[in-house]
């Protein structure tokens, strides 16, 4: 029985995303040839297309990807989480050491298995429209060392917890909870200084007009930094960014090359600005403190589940920590969908708080509107998205309502 109910949910989560994907298709289909009244100058009817062709080949990649993983963990469910923790049982005595193995067996053959998707995104999908710039090499030493380093903190992670789990006899997901967050923490002050320098090469931005505005636009909002930085992202993408990372004293900022090859430096510096405006409105701290209280609720399901013997005997599988881990999450994992319009809200409200902050400090809204622009010409982002499909899966808003929004703070000013 409880079996049939989560795959009946796991189905319905599928079948979600994938009508969530067909109402973006139809969307932005039906407004393929017509450039929004407030774009005619600005776009032209061939970027206008090329922005709605890419974003209709996304969603179909999208939904080839979810259609593919839910026989996958129908797999795992109905026989593949059993029959690797019967035959990890088989040489491996020691039931911590045997746990952890099964959960960074079914996190390796699930990157295995989603393999073949992230060559077509890449190399068909991306490359079709001129964004992707990866050899084929390069990608696979990148999926090699990220593979490499996330089995590795998995392994680490799971050894921890399940040890959690068979030492202590009160809340030990309370503790648990408590050494994930600060494993959180670590890593934002860690991944910056040496995990990403593993993937790109960061240069510190050259003398020049540009790295004169920038510093002098860090002073005027208080911000610290450890550095500034330009990351070779030309190398893998023809997509432009940049942003904050790092926490505390080891802040630093890092501008994509192509964002630099791209806009003017008054428009580089708007970019910059907005970010100001996450670091002034304390948008990284309320997020950390919001993820907090997400993992919070997660890690006492946990506490509740994983040891509960009528989760695994209701899905007819051996029981042990680790399957209660992994069961327990898979049956948490289609709240995911249904969470995001909430996360999305709250995520659009910073981005609109940021932008007006960058154009109160760059003395008005046209060279930030102006990069907005460049930005979603040259990633090929649609003006078009549908109003429901951007509530469930656009943590950002769309380009118009974030011009319109910039328009109307400016001229309340």
């Amino acid at each position: 029985m409880l079996l049939a109910i989560l795959s009946a949910v796991l189905f319905t989560v599928t079948a979600t995303d994938v009508w969530l994907c067909r109402r973006q298709i139809r969307h932005v289909s039906l407004h393929r040839n017509i450039v929004p009244d407030e774009f005619v100058e600005l776009i032209t009817p061939g970027e206008h297309a090329r922005a709605a062709d890419y974003t209709i080949a996304t969603m179909r990649a999208k939904i080839l990807g979810s259609v593919l993983d839910l026989p996958v963990w129908l797999g795992w469910l109905l026989f593949g989480i059993g029959a690797v923790q019967r035959a990890v049982d088989g040489f491996v005595p020691d039931p911590i050491l045997s746990g952890c193995i099964l959960l960074v067996a079914i996190m390796a053959v699930s990157a295995v298995l989603d393999l073949p998707m992230s060559l077509y995104r890449t190399f068909v999908v991306e490359a079709k429209f001129g964004f992707n710039k990866t050899a084929a090499r390069l990608f696979v030493i990148d999926w090699v060392k990220s593979e490499v380093i996330s089995l590795g903190l998995a392994f680490a992670l799971s050894y921890a917890l399940l040890w959690l789990m068979a030492s202590q006899a009160g809340p030990w997901w309370l503790w648990a909870w408590g050494g994930f967050m600060f494993f959180v923490a670590a890593m934002i002050v860690a991944y910056p200084l040496w995990i990403a320098p593993l993937f790109n090469r960061f240069t510190p931005l050259s003398d020049g007009d540009l790295k004169a505005r920038v510093e002098a636009m860090l002073a005027k909002a208080g911000f610290v930094s450890n550095g500034l930085f330009v990351m070779d992202g030309s190398k893998r993408s023809a997509h432009g960014n940049a942003y904050f990372t790092g926490f505390g004293k080891a802040k630093r900022i890092v501008f994509f090359d192509t964002l630099i090859e791209k806009l003017t430096v008054p428009e580089i510096e708007a970019v910059l600005a907005h970010e100001l405006g996450h670091f002034k409105h304390r948008d990284m701290l309320l997020s950390f403190a919001r993820m907090a209280a997400l993992s919070f609720a997660v890690f006492w399901w946990l506490g509740v589940a994983a040891k509960a013997p009528w989760l695994s005997a209701g899905l007819g599988l051996p029981r042990s920590d680790a399957i209660g881990l992994v069961v327990a999450m898979l049956c948490i994992s289609p709240m995911e969908i249904f969470l995001s319009p909430l996360g999305n809200w709250l995520s659009n409200r910073a981005e609109s708080r940021a932008d007006a902050y960058a154009a109160t400090i760059t003395g008005g809204s046209e060279t930030l509107s102006s990069a907005l622009i460049k930005l979603s010409r040259d990633n090929a982002s649609t003006l078009t998205p549908d109003p429901l499909f951007v509530l469930f899966r656009y943590s950002h808003p769309p380009v118009p309502v974030r011009l319109k929004r910039l328009q109307a703070a400016s001229a309340a000013s």
